[in-house]
């Protein structure tokens, strides 16, 4: 999709998306949910005052991963491209509480309105693969983190058992996907681990989350806006999932083959490497007006 049409694209999701007009959390939001906060408990340090996290869509659903990162003090700073996804999530997080904590900034997160250094994390949990310079979004999250500060960044992987990426690709050419996300691109775990050393991340780290297969989760999610309960009261669904969770949890090894596969890294610039170049500088982004 053409970069100047993104703004447009997610506005209009804002709008359509059957996860953004549920209610309340489905089963597998719950379980999504709880992974990725275990997932990041156990690889970081928890000693972030301020944390950034690209896109505001999960924010602006049931599954909330950022405003659960929030502790006591702390502050969250979401750059999000769609004007309409912002606004739901401000509602989310003053439903919460969390009015005076999350800040919303409406700009494309390939080119963000941040000094350098400004957080101490940064995060995405599926946001870089939908843009195609997926590099330039990931020297941005890297660009705003302080020395010694931790960047995340999950992607959809390439090896999930469960074949994410021909099930996405198939429900994209039958017009079923428009609603909720444009095209992804998937990745594998050595791409991954090179973005995170091209920008001289120390400590990397890589692993995987959400063994869950992705089809039953988008099972789930539309049933659920359907208002239809069938899967939140099987005892087959919910066996499957704690199954998955629990493999998930104990046995590290089989992350490689989940959903998404994610990579955490220390920044190590260093005082000469602080300002270095952009590696999209020449790339022209269209942006539209921010808003905070």
């Amino acid at each position: 999709m053409d970069g100047t049409k993104l703004p447009e694209y997610w506005d209009w999701v804002a709008e359509h998306s059957f996860h953004l007009r549920q209610r309340s959390s489905s089963i597998t939001d719950i379980y999504y949910r709880k992974l990725i906060l275990t997932l990041i408990n156990q690889l970081g340090s928890g000693c972030w005052k301020r944390i950034l996290k690209l896109d505001a869509y999960n924010e602006a659903t049931n599954t909330q991963y950022g405003l659960y990162l929030v502790k006591d003090g702390g502050e969250l700073i979401l750059v999000d491209i769609s004007l309409g996804i912002a606004m739901k999530a401000l509602v989310k997080a003053a439903e919460k509480g969390l009015s005076h904590s999350v800040h919303l900034i409406v700009a494309d997160f390939r080119m963000m309105p941040l000094r350098p250094e400004c957080v101490d994390m940064s995060c995405s949990f599926g946001s870089i693969e939908h843009v195609p310079e997926y590099n330039l979004a990931f020297y941005e999250q890297v660009r705003v983190v302080r020395e010694g500060g931790e960047v995340f960044v999950g992607v959809p992987n390439l090896l999930n058992f469960s074949l994410r990426a021909l099930s996405a690709k198939m429900l994209h050419i039958m017009g079923l996907m428009k609603k909720m996300t444009n095209p992804e691109r998937h990745f594998v775990g050595s791409q991954l681990i090179s973005l995170a050393k091209s920008l001289n991340l120390a400590n990397i780290y890589f692993t995987g989350y959400h063994l869950f297969p992705k089809q039953l989760r988008w099972l789930d999610l539309w049933m659920e806006y359907r208002g239809v309960d069938k899967l939140k009261r099987s005892r087959l669904f919910r066996w499957l999932l704690k199954a998955f969770t629990l493999m998930e949890l104990r046995y590290p090894f089989a992350r490689i083959f989940a959903e998404m596969i994610i990579v955490k890294g220390v920044k190590r610039w260093g005082r000469d490497t602080g300002q270095r170049s952009s590696p999209g500088e020449a790339i022209g982004i269209g942006q539209r007006p921010r808003s905070t």
